[in-house]
């Protein structure tokens, strides 16, 4: 797999702008200034439970891909999924357009033994990308019930997949083309598994419901009224910015976008951009702390090594978890 030299370019030039407004947020106004005032003063034993709650995505993440690839007639272990996800959402974090998808599929796609096994693993990831809409949709159901998100994107997400399904199983052209067929044979081993299509909607849910969690424990460190309407908010209008990668990790796009929808529902300018910029931030710490250990995993020649690399990562992942929970039990009582 290659990335042209314009790509790259556009990622530096992304890069380098964030990293100017990071240094000088005086730049686009004093609301953004306001708004790294805000995340100063938040609680920031409640940031680490909203980190391990991303951290506990990424996991469920793997879990979803892994089974979704044993569908498709993959095989790939634990760890070694864990570090081609880890991988790819570490490229993402610092390039634009979702390159690190691509990095992902290629790299999963290496547990296919099959002629074509790119492509299948790209119909993989579209049964993924339409599990996860799903989810969204069920989510913003409840979020419409409390009046906290109209109803008309459930239509539109669920419309979206139906659409796709339609017109993969009835355009002759489509399945008669040598790649599409490759891509939708990886999206309907899903179908002819109901065992598998559980599995990977339960750890797509799983996921859902642990950015959830992160996005109130964030709420709650900023002291945002109503943590779980406010994550019933932000997850949707998050996933929105993520359809547009115009920058690494969606950094600046995200936080935009869930300051308007706080904004709509009443929360101050610089308190909604401080939610949103903690959120990404914890995110992309995640994303890079997982893609650094699954680069060494993939590089290291000695499988001991590479065990005791993720034995490593998951003791130390288990202690955050372990202490983030406790940080929150003692600050209830």
């Amino acid at each position: 797999m290659t990335i042209s030299r314009s790509k790259l370019a556009l990622s530096a030039v992304a890069l380098l702008a964030l990293v100017a407004v990071a240094a000088t947020p005086g730049l686009l106004g004093g609301r953004v200034s306001s708004a790294f005032a805000a995340l100063a003063g938040a609680e920031w034993h409640w940031l680490v439970v909203g980190g391990a709650g991303f951290v506990l995505s990424f996991v469920c993440t793997v879990g979803a891909w892994r089974s979704a690839l044993g569908a498709a007639g993959g095989r790939i272990g634990s760890c070694r999924a864990a570090a081609s996800i880890g991988v790819g959402a570490l490229v993402n974090s610092f390039a634009p357009a979702k390159l690190g998808d691509a990095v992902k599929v290629a790299l999963c796609a290496r547990s296919i033994d099959a002629p074509g096994r790119i492509w299948t693993a790209g119909g993989v990831y579209a049964a993924l990308a339409a599990a996860r809409s799903l989810t969204l949709a069920a989510l913003l159901v409840v979020a419409s019930a409390t009046g906290a998100m109209p109803l008309w994107p459930v239509f539109a997400l669920c419309g979206t997949v139906a659409a796709l399904a339609v017109a993969a199983a009835y355009s002759g052209r489509l399945r008669r083309h040598p790649r599409i067929a490759k891509v939708l044979a990886g999206f309907a081993a899903l179908e002819r598994s109901p065992r598998g299509i559980a599995t990977v909607l339960g750890w797509t849910v799983g996921m859902v419901l642990a950015r959830l969690g992160a996005t109130m424990a964030v709420a709650a460190a900023l002291d945002l009224p109503h943590p779980v309407l406010a994550a019933l908010v932000i997850l949707p209008a998050l996933d929105v910015a993520s359809a547009f990668p115009l920058t690494p990790g969606s950094i600046g796009v995200g936080s935009g976008a869930v300051a308007v929808a706080l904004a709509g529902r009443g929360i101050g300018m610089p308190q909604a951009l401080g939610v949103g910029f903690a959120i990404q931030a914890l995110e992309t710490i995640v994303s890079m702390a997982a893609g650094a250990t699954g680069a060494l995993y993939l590089a290291w020649p000695s499988a001991s090594v590479r065990r005791w690399t993720f034995r490593a990562a998951t003791v130390g992942a288990s202690a955050a978890l372990a202490a983030a929970l406790g940080l929150a039990v003692l600050s209830l009582i």
